[in-house]
């Protein structure tokens, strides 16, 4: 079996294309999503779980750019809030180590399954695990300093 240069480049020329495509895409829509009232209505949606391990209305912002666009948007945020005063440190860091496990939630996988991936074993996988693991720091650290 012989190696192809050219074939090889033109497989990776054209998946390189579709995440290109992709990552375009969603941040043309996260513009113009963030000034429409559906944004506001998915803020509320996504607070109704997050409250349960330990996230506030005030944090949910943070989750809803983090899962939609990935880890650096949702640090960006993090950064302005936290620095602000609008985050208390439990939900700086609960925010923080979330994002770490579960960001980019829709982006990632849209790439993924562009190559073959089975999209929704993974957004479902990814969600419940750091819902678990984040509920579970937040009751330990519910009786420390934080």
């Amino acid at each position: 079996m012989e190696f192809d240069f050219i074939t090889s480049f033109n497989k990776a020329f054209i998946l390189s294309i579709k995440m290109s495509a992709i990552i375009i895409l969603v941040m043309l829509f996260y513009q113009l999503f963030q000034e429409s009232k559906f944004y506001l209505i998915l803020q509320d949606i996504i607070n109704f779980p997050l409250k349960y391990i330990g996230f506030t209305k005030k944090s949910s912002v943070t989750m809803v750019v983090g899962l939609i666009l990935g880890i650096a948007y949702g640090a960006g945020i993090l950064i302005q809030d936290s620095l602000s005063g609008k985050m208390t440190y439990k939900e700086i860091l609960l925010s923080s180590l979330f994002l770490s496990l579960c960001h980019a939630v829709f982006e990632d996988t849209l790439i993924f399954v562009a190559v073959g991936a089975n999209g929704f074993l993974i957004i479902v996988t990814r969600i419940i695990l750091a819902i678990l693991i984040i509920g579970l720091l937040s009751k330990f650290l519910k009786n420390k300093i934080l």
